[in-house]
């Protein structure tokens, strides 16, 4: 019983550092592809970069900033 405990956590560590080096492997893969990402993304967007066709602009405006103009547009009526 006991070789048979030895011999299973034997394999178990053997298991366990081949699965620790693939992670690694792959660990180092996806840090090279995303770095060829990030070099890629920034030729091609400035390579794309079109003007705004319309010529506008669209803004975002909260809640709070939505009181304070309608506030100066009341001021600047007055």
């Amino acid at each position: 019983l006991e070789d048979t405990l030895t011999q299973f956590m034997q394999v178990s560590l053997s298991n366990h550092k081949s699965t620790e080096s693939t992670i690694k492997n792959l660990e180092v893969q996806v840090g090279q592809l995303a770095k060829q990402l990030v070099e890629m993304s920034t030729d091609n967007f400035l390579a794309n970069a079109e003007k705004n066709p319309k010529e506008e602009c669209k803004l975002i405006v909260t809640r709070s900033q939505r009181g304070r103009i309608q506030r100066e547009k009341r001021e600047m009526r007055e």
